[in-house]
């Protein structure tokens, strides 16, 4: 006999999405209030489908300390799906260990919060005949070292086995649950709601997956977030689908001024041209199909109506051309503020959060340099050899300064306010920023030589 559950996580109730600069009152209180409303809709989707229970993964709330507000909130969310007859299976993670504390107020009878002495049981419908079997162990504090999964052990395989775990999949890790897929692949489990990775994804090698977080809450936490419908029978491959719920999606984009241009298709000059083109790439982000949000998750994603109510946008200017002389601090705050002031009025809107600078000035042609320059062409094809050197790349993590802060997907969320997250990509970014920056310095000296 199959089962179809809603399998969620990480609301992080209480964390309120980063400050905005210069926010309106009303885009200030939909920031506040977005991880709430994402998790109103993850409800809604419950008894929209009429699933048969949910499951939820860890970080209900965003840290030990619960608020009354938030708690009331879950409680209120809660006791929806109590008024239709959907139970509710719980663990805590280390955003909200059971250690802290107990509620403020007690949660619906329908809510079966798991606990951490053990790996617990609880059977759905009940016990006496059974349909279901969900296990499951909460942190009892903000680290949990211990391989929680190898406990994860059903007395039988006569009726589906979810495991309920909260974990960086991380073998080598000693702060959450260390394990890896192959571990997880080896117990009867038919399928493991997995939480703590904020991005929703299938894992590889095993009968698992993330649900993500439901409302990102800053620019590292991009796209769309939501939650995941879960059909599964014994011995079968799990049936997901994705479903979006983020009110709020966060982008941090990318405009090359080597290729953008006006409308009359000039290259960006100015200020004026560089508003001019970053306002029609707003207008495009209001008019996208919302299916684009979700492209390239590892997950199918479900026919619904979903649509943000708007968007935060990082916009980052790289590339080389003459808009680089028009550009500092000055001028970034400034194009900042003229996009915020063309954002009202509009159904969906688009927020501008920053505009950064990393644009250079013009250059010849990489190629014309490469020829008619031997150390360029030499530094060139050495920044190629190192790139893929990863001993080398260990060097350059670990010389990069103290702003910089390396992270695996376990740590993102742990990084400090202070510093920047530095991943693969962005190491990349680094190396051409740094190749570019030479290359500028050899290519001025060469011409003030001449």
């Amino acid at each position: 006999m199959g089962i179809r559950f809603l399998h969620t996580a990480d609301f992080h109730l209480g964390s309120p999405l980063r400050a905005v600069e210069s926010a309106s009152d009303q885009l200030a209180e939909q920031l506040q209030r977005a991880t709430h409303e994402a998790l109103r809709q993850v409800v809604q989707v419950a008894i929209d489908e009429d699933v048969d229970f949910v499951v939820v993964a860890g970080d209900l709330y965003d840290q030990e300390a619960r608020s009354v507000y938030a708690n009331e909130f879950l409680v209120d969310q809660f006791a929806r799906l109590d008024d239709v007859d959907i139970p509710c299976y719980v663990v805590h993670g280390n955003h909200d260990p059971l250690g802290a504390g107990a509620e403020k107020l007690p949660l619906p009878d329908n809510v079966h919060v798991l606990g951490t002495d053990s790996v617990e049981t609880a059977l759905y419908p009940n016990e006496a005949d059974p349909e279901a079997r969900i296990l499951g162990q909460s942190y009892a504090s903000q680290w949990e070292s211990d391989s929680l999964y190898y406990h994860y052990t059903p007395p039988d395989t006569a009726i589906p086995n979810i495991g309920l775990l909260h974990t960086g999949l991380n073998p080598d890790g000693r702060r959450y649950a260390p394990c890896g897929p192959s571990d997880l692949a080896q117990k009867d489990i038919d399928y493991w709601a997995l939480g703590h990775i904020h991005t929703p994804q299938l894992v590889d090698g095993a009968p698992a997956a993330y649900a993500g977080i439901p409302q990102g809450r800053h620019v590292g936490e991009p796209a769309a977030g939501g939650c995941l419908l879960v059909e599964v029978e014994v011995g079968t491959v799990p049936e997901i689908e994705f479903v979006p719920t983020s009110p709020i999606v966060w982008q941090e984009i990318a405009v090359d001024i080597d290729t953008a241009a006006t409308d009359d298709g000039h290259p960006l000059r100015n200020l004026a041209d560089a508003e001019a083109h970053l306002d029609d790439r707003m207008f495009d982000l209001r008019t996208a199909d919302p299916a684009t949000l979700t492209e390239g998750l590892s997950i199918p994603v479900a026919d619904t109506d979903w649509q943000p109510d708007g968007f935060v946008c990082r916009w980052t200017l790289t590339g080389r051309g003459e808009l680089f002389e028009a550009l500092d601090e000055e001028a970034t705050d400034v194009l900042a503020n003229r996009l915020r002031n063309r954002n009202s009025g509009d159904s969906t809107f688009v927020w501008t959060e920053s505009v950064r600078d990393q644009t250079a000035p013009p250059l010849p042609e990489l190629d014309e340099l490469v020829e008619s320059d031997e150390i360029i062409g030499e530094l060139v094809e050495l920044t190629e050899e190192l790139r893929d050197d990863e001993s080398v790349r260990a060097d350059l993590r670990a010389e990069t300064g103290e702003v910089w802060e390396w992270r695996t997907d376990e740590e993102h969320e742990d990084i400090p306010e202070d510093r920047v997250d530095l991943d693969e990509n962005r190491l990349d970014e680094l190396i051409d920023r740094a190749v570019t920056q030479a290359i500028n310095e050899l290519a001025a000296r060469r011409q003030n030589a001449n």
